[in-house]
């Protein structure tokens, strides 16, 4: 590490002393709440998709979820001259506990890397960047497709962090299976198929995106203003080719146009999410997806290795991924859904 490096890396240490009240960085130390919250901030900032959905601080590790405004209706009308009017709870019902796991985001950079942002005089946003951006990126890998809570991880076997925690698919299916189509109401994969396209049982993505909406929801939700459709990128690409294939008229084919503008499928509002299953299709809304994260629990350490020509930093999070209302998610298993290849075969 450079002089002027060296110089700018003992003032980042000291800054992040001073902000969490500590006198060693280099010990493990927990994160002050007003640093832990700017951490938060800085995440959903990053990324688009962490901006909208809950990002919920808890102050126990285990317990049940908060609800968070969703549920069935609460409007109602009682005769007082017999009756009392019952308060409704504002919220989901359904009990679901949580329980936040530690989840390390240990990171590393190396000396020459450092030496080459010591020379503009925003090193420490640098430095902060390349740790957040890859955390808010891990979190939403975890979040759809997390199955398992591992005591020792295995990244080589779990690429996509399976093993790192518990997330929103594999929640609903432990939870709602019955809301999840491919899955048999103990949450076993069955072996429906849900072909998409000519000759399939869906014609179109718009009218497995119409069932999903309409079968699997409740009722009060099904027509809510707030509904996001989440796609993989093979479903997404797959829609937008048959749009525009060369076969079909081309009024028919302007079609492709208005759903590029509109990202329209379906009649919802159609997203497509880093590290979403590539034939994943979810139905819901951002408000009813939260990640909690226990409050004055995040712990830090940062540390110089001259053994490795690096700089470590070793950082902690307990976290649990929450579906509000299972009612307000409806699913179908990625391996269940078939689109035919150019053979005409369903795959």
């Amino acid at each position: 590490m450079k002089i002027r490096t060296r110089e700018k890396f003992n003032q980042l240490k000291t800054t992040v002393a001073n902000s969490n009240n500590v006198s060693d960085v280099t010990e493990k130390f927990t994160v002050s709440p007003s640093v832990e919250q700017r951490l938060v901030d800085q995440m959903s900032h990053s990324s688009a998709f962490l901006g909208v959905i809950n990002m919920v601080p808890v102050t126990e590790q285990k317990g049940q979820k908060l609800g968070l405004g969703v549920g069935s209706p609460i409007a109602s009308r009682t005769d007082t001259k017999t009756d009392d009017r019952e308060t409704s709870y504002v919220g989901s019902l359904n009990p679901d506990d949580y329980e936040c796991k530690q989840t390390n985001f240990d990171t590393h950079i190396g000396y020459s890397t450092m030496d080459a942002w010591a020379v503009f005089d925003d090193f420490e946003k640098r430095y902060r960047k390349a740790a957040i951006q890859r955390m808010a990126l891990d979190r939403i890998m975890v979040g759809w497709n997390g199955t398992s809570a591992a005591k020792t991880t295995d990244r080589a076997e779990n690429p996509l962090c399976q093993d790192v925690n518990i997330g929103w698919m594999e929640k609903h299916r432990q939870n709602a299976p019955a809301r999840y189509m491919g899955y048999d109401s103990d949450g076993q994969a069955n072996t429906d198929e849900f072909t998409v396209g000519k000759e399939g049982k869906y014609p179109t993505l718009d009218a497995l995106a119409f069932d999903v909406t309409n079968s699997l929801l409740d009722e009060w939700h099904s027509s809510g203003d707030d509904l996001v459709l989440i796609i993989g990128r093979e479903l997404w690409v797959n829609h937008g080719l048959t749009l525009y294939s060369d076969n079909r008229a081309a009024t028919e084919r302007n079609a492709l146009q208005t759903w590029f503008a509109n990202e329209a499928i379906g009649g919802l509002k159609t997203v497509s999410i880093p590290f979403f299953p590539a034939r994943g299709l979810v139905v819901t809304s951002y408000d009813n997806l939260s990640l909690y994260y226990q409050t004055e629990a995040v712990r830090r350490a940062i540390i110089d290795n001259p053994k490795r020509d690096r700089v470590e930093e070793y950082l902690s999070s307990n976290d649990a991924y929450v579906i509000e209302d299972h009612g307000k998610f409806g699913a179908v298993r990625p391996g269940a859904i078939k689109l035919k290849n150019d053979a005409g075969e369903w795959v």
